[in-house]
């Protein structure tokens, strides 16, 4: 009895250790795996942050020479984005993310892609309206540079709002 008690018990040990160890299997729409708090979201918060701080073009460097930016349906060079974003605290004031969420896909084609996800709120200086405008950006790396990337979001209340 004490034979078969050890047997049965090594057996479901090594069951539970193999069925452990093993992953599953990926569905044929599934590819790759994401990642947060890695080293490329991190630059890219380190990046969004230089923004709210005012320091948005201590991040030049973070893009390759070639960078294509698009932003909603126009292209721009990356110093294009950055001159052009950072002059957006002309008008407004207060600005920050909500909800802000960052997360690197590294698909299984090799291309790597960084996403954010936020809340854009800032107080604008000639109507006072404050605004909370969501925000998707995504950024495609090419090794350690930002080769391409996207700012999604609806322009229409922030343009308003500039002038009274």
């Amino acid at each position: 009895m004490k034979t078969i008690s050890s047997y049965f018990c090594m057996t479901l040990a090594m069951l539970l250790t193999f069925s452990c160890n093993q992953v599953p299997e990926k569905s044929p729409y599934q590819t790759g795996t994401i990642e947060i708090e890695d080293a490329k979201s991190k630059r890219i918060d380190a990046f969004h942050q230089a923004y709210l701080d005012g320091n948005f073009d201590s991040q030049i460097d973070l893009f390759t020479e070639d960078a294509v930016i698009h932003i909603n349906a126009d292209d721009v060079s990356a110093q294009d984005m950055i001159s052009g974003f950072g002059a957006g605290s002309e008008f407004y004031e207060n600005i920050q993310y909500k909800d802000w969420t960052t997360a690197t896909m590294h698909l299984d084609d090799g291309k790597v892609y960084t996403n954010l996800w936020y809340i854009w709120s800032a107080t604008s200086k000639a109507t006072g309206v404050t605004l909370n405008n969501p925000v998707h950006t995504w950024m495609r790396w090419e090794g350690d540079k930002i080769a391409e990337a996207a700012f999604i979001f609806n322009p229409t209340e922030y343009i308003a709002n500039m002038t009274k």
